[in-house]
């Protein structure tokens, strides 16, 4: 095997190999940033007679994934067709088109999703022969009821299972370091003082002010968030990701650079992407590729919540 597989993912291979030869699926379910793409290309590498039909979530990180193979290890997959899950969606009349003697489902707890989940269920139905591999860092979709796709799309066939909190006990990824800050605090004081002016107990009221007063003061003392992030950000001129909820909220943090990374860099380069911008794809690549003395700050809405290896941000 050319693939060069760590120790944790050649042994979720093999399992995986002597399971698919006994049931005709298994699943990996390793946290995000433990390789195991590399497990399903490694497959690949060693079926190259056979067809392999992979869906994922996004386009864009299955190019980075065998990019990176290429560049790492120079093979290149002749045998891969490639659809996202939204493709096999908007393109359901097509899936009795598909040929493929393995399918791989990786992120296959997303196709828990109603209309990703339909479309999926019909291609396995189409190709029943058709040998099924997953990959993901949760099989369990917590906000909707808690539904395990390892037993609905693998009838439970687990070839390996490793924890987060496993995976940084045995030093295959970092341990992370979390810092926590209260900066936006001025609203939720204005709405308390709003709720105290309206309290009819004369006495209730004047302890309320007092409380809401020793809070006041203690937030105004505390660090603020210039400060944290000047104390915390060791690399002047590393690459930083900060996820946001929506365009708005993006925007919104984008205003605060000057006031919040200042003190680090006066001139930051800053790069944004989003799911719905095709322009993302450019922006991020940039991001990836500047080698600048300045600070390098990549604003995100759902494009790098799985998947994505960018070996020099920390």
């Amino acid at each position: 095997m050319a693939i060069d597989l760590y120790p944790h993912n050649k042994s979720a291979y093999d399992k995986a190999v002597e399971l698919i030869e006994d049931c005709g699926k298994a699943a990996v379910v390793h946290p995000t940033g433990t390789g195991k793409s590399y497990i399903a290309f490694a497959f690949a590498e060693a079926n190259p007679d056979k067809r392999f039909l992979w869906l994922a979530p996004s386009e864009y990180i299955f190019r980075l994934q065998s990019a990176k193979i290429n560049k790492e290890q120079g093979i290149t997959f002749s045998n891969i067709e490639f659809h996202t899950y939204t493709w096999l969606m908007w393109n359901d009349e097509s899936i009795e088109e598909l040929q493929a003697d393995y399918i791989v489902l990786d992120e296959f707890h997303r196709a828990g999703a109603l209309e990703w989940g339909k479309s999926v269920k019909k291609l396995i139905e189409t190709i029943p022969d058709a040998k099924l591999l997953g990959l993901t860092a949760t099989h369990v979709r917590y906000l909707d009821n808690q539904r395990d796709m390892a037993s609905e799309l693998f009838d439970g066939v687990v070839a390996s299972e490793m924890s987060l909190g496993e995976a940084i006990a045995r030093k295959i990824l970092p341990m992370p370091k979390y810092v926590i800050s209260v900066y936006s605090y001025r609203e939720q004081l204005e709405q308390y003082q709003r709720r105290i002016e309206k309290m009819r107990n004369k006495n209730k009221k004047i302890k309320a002010q007092e409380v809401l007063e020793r809070i006041r003061r203690a937030l105004e003392q505390a660090i603020g968030v210039d400060e944290v992030l000047k104390k915390h950000i060791t690399d002047k001129t590393g690459k930083y990701i900060i996820f946001c909820s929506n365009v708005e909220h993006m925007f919104e943090m984008i205003a605060k650079v000057p006031d919040w990374f200042g003190r680090i860099d006066s001139r930051p380069h800053v790069y944004h992407v989003c799911s719905d911008n095709p322009e993302s794809e450019k922006d991020f690549q940039d991001f990836l590729e500047d080698n600048s003395l300045h600070l390098k700050l990549l604003y995100s809405i759902d494009m790098l919540n799985e998947g994505i290896h960018a070996e020099d941000v920390d």
